[in-house]
């Protein structure tokens, strides 16, 4: 631990040791075995949020492709002058992608965070203007979900002490 996160532990210990009208701290983690005990004694009410379901992971599916697709090269109010916009992006066109592809998908992503699904659908977005004529089609959609699912569970195997490799 760095002199500063040490300083900044020692303070966060020292304003929490007591009961206080004049101050709130809410914690969030995703790895919640990693918190020191002397900071974990002073919760004083614990929230779980699991991983999103099979239905909350098609709606987010939906709303990052509507997001990242869907209004993709859309026109923006500038908030910047001129030179700094970005250059406009182009549409992308969407060919076939139903909600039985989109649900197959969401089968195939159990175990995604929010976030890895966003990052996910960054992805496709990426692969989209990668391509040659900027659709996306469901080939290309399940493509991109079948290389991230796989990294998903490359991770998984390496933060449970797997190195990934097969022996053989």
């Amino acid at each position: 631990m760095s002199e500063a996160q040490r300083s900044a532990f020692n303070a966060l210990l020292f304003r929490t040791g007591d009961q206080s009208k004049d101050i709130v701290l809410a914690l969030a983690t995703n790895r919640p075995g990693d918190l020191d005990s002397a900071v974990s004694d002073r919760i004083d009410e614990v929230l779980e949020f699991p991983l999103p379901g099979e239905d909350e992971r098609f709606k987010l599916l939906n709303l990052y492709l509507d997001k990242y697709i869907a209004r993709a090269g859309e026109e923006k109010k500038p908030s910047w002058p001129s030179f700094f916009r970005k250059q406009q992006q182009l549409l992308i066109q969407i060919k076939n992608l139903t909600d039985d592809v989109i649900r197959e998908a969401a089968v195939k992503t159990e175990g995604f965070s929010g976030r890895e699904i966003a990052k996910l659908m960054a992805s496709v977005q990426a692969a989209v203007y990668g391509s040659k004529e900027c659709k996306l089609d469901p080939d290309l959609f399940q493509e991109v979900v079948d290389y991230k699912v796989a990294e998903h569970q490359q991770r998984g195997r390496l933060a449970s002490g797997g190195d990934g490799s097969s022996s053989g």
